[in-house]
């Protein structure tokens, strides 16, 4: 049973103006936010905000939730468009820094795989490459863990095209992988790499360098069928 089953009493009383209630969504939902507004962000600061804004507005239009088991689409709509409203008054997109903390990914999902080969900081570096509907698409997937169904709701597109996207923005991540690779084929390496499979590629990861090779994996990774849509 997922977090979102479990709350259905507790956003029914929300929903009625009940004030713990809305303590306690805050409580359970704050992390996942706030974590999704930096990686969309790339800015910790700004993200810290935009979290706020988002439950401040979530707190103001309960009334129009219809639906209780569609709190968490909900939720990550209002978030989404609150961090492009911040875009907007900006008018840039910041660079990942590098040395920004990183945020554990769900332990479910193949991406929490190249967080174990110690490649996090390549990985948040290449999620500042990327142009925003498929960071987000990514973020959505890989460390909320949201269905195809869900992102199509906050995204306002098909499932399809949210599958479509996540095989575009995962063959991105293997080329730009392979890149790396290739400019670190001069280190030496002594020690025998070992392989980590997820996200639909192959990762050889060498523990006595930063080499990384990133092949595709035939019928690998949890969404094989997402290339079409």
């Amino acid at each position: 049973m997922n977090a979102e089953h479990s709350d259905h009493a507790v956003i029914a009383a929300f929903q009625s103006g009940d004030e713990f209630a809305f303590v306690t969504l805050y409580n359970r939902y704050k992390e996942g936010i706030y974590v999704f507004c930096k990686k969309v962000l790339l800015d910790e600061s700004a993200a810290k905000d935009v979290t706020q804004e988002t439950f401040l507005r979530v707190y103001e239009n309960r009334h129009r939730l219809l639906k209780t088991d569609a709190f968490r689409s909900w939720i990550y709509t209002i978030a989404r468009n609150q961090c492009y409203n911040y875009l907007r008054r900006a008018k840039r997109f910041v660079e990942l820094d590098p040395g920004v903390a990183v945020d554990r990914l769900d332990s479910s999902t193949p991406f929490a795989e190249l967080e174990k080969s110690d490649q996090v900081a390549m990985v948040n570096k290449l999620l500042g490459l990327l142009k925003i509907e498929y960071r987000e698409v990514l973020v959505l997937r890989e460390y909320q863990n949201l269905t195809y169904e869900e992102i199509a709701q906050v995204m306002k597109t098909s499932v399809s095209s949210v599958k479509s996207r996540l095989f575009k923005v995962r063959r991105k991540l293997a080329d730009e992988y392979t890149a790396y690779a290739a400019r670190s084929e001069s280190t030496p390496s002594t020690t025998k790499p070992k392989r980590v499979v997820g996200a639909a590629t192959t990762v050889s990861i060498n523990t006595s360098s930063p080499a990384v090779e990133l092949k595709s994996a035939a019928g690998g990774g949890r969404d094989s069928s997402e290339k079409s849509g």
